[in-house]
């Protein structure tokens, strides 16, 4: 089931030393300086511990919700980290699914239609941490389109 909240709310809802790690790294990390070199055509990556645990930066416009696609994946566990802006992230189980999508397991990704979705608003500071099981739609706007930082760190689930 997802988390959410601020980084150290999620810290005291884990106990699990990669996703502490992970959490570790965005309370540590100098995040402005590294995305003083993000812009939306060009992403930054950081190995926190290899390919186990890596840390994306991107930057982009938030969606509409007709515009936000449902993704999964298999292989690891997202922090989603809000570090300027604001989004909803669409949530869905895999019980919702209507029309199921093929897994890319080079991208670790899939994207199913589902019936039913619920919603978490993250703004400023505030980060999720989705599971395997929930499937999710980032990037969706709130209100309207606005310009976000994010920081996705993805965790290996073995």
């Amino acid at each position: 089931m997802a988390i959410f909240g601020t980084i150290e709310i999620l810290k005291k809802q884990t106990q699990n030393a990669q996703l502490l790690k992970a959490l570790d790294f965005i309370l540590k990390t100098d995040i402005k300086s590294v995305f003083a070199q993000v812009t939306p055509e060009k992403k930054q990556t950081i190995e926190i511990d290899g390919k186990k645990i890596f840390a994306i930066f991107q930057s982009y416009s938030s969606k509409l919700p007709d515009d936000t696609k449902i993704e999964g994946h298999k292989e690891y566990i997202d922090i989603q980290y809000i570090f300027s802006g604001e989004e909803r992230i669409l949530l869905a189980s895999e019980k919702d699914i209507i029309s199921p999508d093929p897994y890319n397991s080079e991208k670790d990704v899939y994207f199913p239609k589902v019936k039913n979705s619920s919603n978490i608003q993250l703004r400023k500071g505030d980060a999720a941490i989705l599971f395997p099981e929930d499937l999710h739609g980032p990037c969706c706007c709130i209100d309207k389109p606005m310009p976000v930082e994010k920081v996705v760190i993805k965790v290996a689930v073995n």
